[in-house]
């Protein structure tokens, strides 16, 4: 009998709302074992064995690979804000659908409910698989300001965010890194060392045409906006992805390709951009350009 068990991943981020159906009593045990959790702590917060032992037989509870607490000893507290958002959007959906109280049954809202809640969702979300070969041709420039234009709305909401473009081959856009304001691009520096650009992720498929951006947070003005501690942290790391979501939405609808990730070389990223690191640092970057025309699997993942 495994002593220490956690949530399951694959639960909480099953994109269907017809996913396992849940009492109350399971899904608040579900919510209470985010963090590892030992059998002695959820017995103790009414969660007995039978339960638990159930739980685990369903796949719903599995034995925790980490010690009990392990995220909230150092800080973090994104599984419960990941609970939270797709609770908060069920019970949204929930109020603005309509329900034939006649023939139908309202489920009971429970916190395991993905955002993709539909088939037709969950397909158009792989049709925008990201792309890690670019076309070799130059990437239009219009497309590259149609992907810009699209953060501003977001970097102005968030001002401490910034975006820098590291242009590798965009028409009629000077190669080199720039700063980007209000959906304009300055040049900062000419010129740009493919190695150099290639180290901030550690992935071959950042070079080529199109260009690289750079989304970077100011520790003062973040602070300014949200205080200190954990939750500011985690609360800009999601704002990052919610602009770099949004650049991948408006640059499908333009044909371009992307991916993106926060597992960059912040010191390099700093150094290609010109950051001062005292107060300001790299969290995300994403590469757009001109999908090369294939569809094999070796190109997108």
């Amino acid at each position: 009998m495994t002593e220490t068990v956690q949530s399951v991943p694959q639960v909480l981020l099953d994109p269907f709302a017809a996913g396992p159906v849940l009492t109350p009593l399971e899904a608040a045990a579900l919510a209470a074992a985010l963090t590892p959790c030992t059998r002695t702590a959820l017995k103790e917060a009414g969660f007995g064995d039978t339960l638990v032992d159930s739980m685990v037989e369903r796949g719903l509870l599995a034995g925790a690979p980490a010690e009990a607490g392990l995220w909230h000893r150092h800080g973090w507290g994104r599984p419960r804000a990941l609970l939270h958002a797709a609770a908060t959007h069920r019970a949204r959906r929930a109020a603005e659908t309509p329900t034939d109280h006649a023939t139908t049954t309202t489920p009971v809202l429970g916190p395991v409910s993905g955002v993709l809640d539909g088939r037709a969702a969950f397909d158009r979300a792989l049709a925008r698989r990201s792309v890690r070969r670019f076309d070799r041709r130059p990437m239009p420039a219009p497309v590259l300001y149609t992907v810009l234009a699209a953060t501003v709305p977001l970097l102005e909401a968030w001002p401490h965010l910034r975006l820098y473009a590291a242009v590798q081959d965009v028409e009629g856009i000077e190669r080199g890194v720039h700063t980007h304001r209000a959906g304009a691009l300055d040049l900062r520096s000419a010129g740009l060392d493919d190695a150099r650009l290639r180290a901030c992720a550690h992935q071959y498929w950042v070079l080529g045409t199109g260009a690289v951006l750079f989304l970077t947070v100011s520790w003062p003005a973040l602070e300014a906006a949200y205080g200190r501690g954990p939750d500011a942290y985690t609360r800009v790391l999601g704002e990052c992805g919610r602009v770099a979501h949004t650049a991948v939405l408006a640059a499908a609808r333009a044909g371009a390709g992307t991916w993106m990730t926060p597992a960059l070389d912040e010191e390099t990223a700093a150094g290609l951009c010109g950051l001062d690191t005292r107060v300001e640092e790299a969290l995300y970057m994403l590469k757009t350009g001109m999908p090369r025309n294939t569809t094999t699997m070796e190109d997108m993942r």
